[in-house]
């Protein structure tokens, strides 16, 4: 599925890579959240194909809920996310359904910038929620399917049923993190999340898009954390989280994007009540120890896109006090 706002040609490539697929699709699902229903326009690149179904959502709901708008529509047992930007190579789908098995939920492809460099796909999820594109800027990886914390939603493959038993994609967020999110939520209610590096998309990303990103980014962040750790968790870890909003407000105040960072925290503040149901609701959810998740989570920043000398100084701070919090999450059982 694929979910366009005003790129007609782009999400016509899009389309095109996925009817190329060796895998057999059950249907291509094109949600247009164009008031204006500009997807229309690149219709030829499906015309006569009656496995595309375009849905215009009547007005700009935002890629989080656009994606569940799909996924409440499917009928297969697997949905595949593309991002309208992107095109997926002919094998992509077959070697993701490949790679899963009985308890896989999620499955990300490598994400390639179109120099061939890598832009995402084992994507690092830090014990402060804070997550970044994995091996940005790297060489092509080619490697085995492997375990991880979270992958790339520029192409992702879901378990319909998995997807739809945990609530879907979180709609608060409108776009960015919600792949990181769904991610953390997959494995909370125990279900494997896998990268698969040679199912391969290509993608046509660049990171700058102003200051209004930051503010999307640090509060579906914020949201995430409080929602998806134990209380247990939270209160341990509350000397980091503290720690890292003023080491972010650092960062911000030298990018010229602190006032989207308070926007970010008075959202999140204005919205508790609303946080609380939908804490509620994943903890409700919850299959798997915090302990568990936080194997496969990382302590260390380790990306040029979070590159900064206050960073490599609480690294090695960072380490330490994940090894203790993992101890006493395993002494007693959570």
């Amino acid at each position: 599925m694929v979910v366009s706002f005003r790129e007609p040609d782009a999400t016509a490539r899009a389309i095109t890579s996925l009817l190329a697929q060796s895998a057999t699709l059950v249907e291509v699902l094109v949600i247009d959240n164009d008031p204006d229903r500009s997807t229309a326009s690149a219709s030829a690149a499906w015309k006569g194909d009656e496995r595309v179904r375009l849905i215009h959502s009547g007005s700009n709901l935002g890629y989080a809920a656009a994606c569940n708008l799909a996924a409440a529509q499917a009928g297969g047992d697997w949905l595949f996310f593309l991002n309208p930007d992107a095109q997926a190579d002919p094998d992509c789908i077959g070697l993701l359904l490949a790679a899963a098995d009985s308890r896989t939920g999620l499955v990300g492809a490598q994400v390639l910038l179109p120099d061939g460099r890598t832009n995402a796909g084992d994507n690092p999820l830090h014990i402060n929620g804070i997550a970044w594109a994995g091996r940005y800027g790297e060489p092509r990886e080619n490697g085995a399917v492997r375990r991880v914390a979270a992958v790339s939603g520029a192409a992702l493959l879901a378990r319909t049923g998995a997807y739809r038993a945990i609530g879907g994609v979180c709609e608060w967020f409108f776009m960015y993190y919600e792949d990181t999110d769904l991610c953390w939520r997959m494995r909370l209610a125990g279900w494997e999340v896998r990268f698969c590096p040679e199912a391969v998309v290509w993608h046509d990303y660049r990171f700058d898009k102003g200051a209004a990103k930051w503010y999307r980014l640090e509060r579906n962040r914020q949201w995430s954390v409080l929602s998806n750790y134990s209380a247990l968790s939270l209160m341990l870890l509350a000397p980091l989280l503290l720690g890292t909003e003023l080491a972010v407000a650092a960062i911000a105040m030298r990018g010229a994007w602190v006032g989207e960072l308070v926007r970010a925290w008075g959202s999140t503040v204005r919205a508790l009540p609303e946080l609380l149901k939908w804490r509620r609701r994943v903890q409700a959810s919850r299959r798997a120890r915090d302990s568990e998740l936080l194997e496969l989570m990382v302590a260390r920043f380790q990306t040029p896109l979070l590159d900064s000398p206050l960073v490599h100084r609480v690294n090695r701070l960072n380490v330490l006090y994940r090894a203790v919090l993992l101890r006493i999450l395993r002494a007693v059982g959570r």
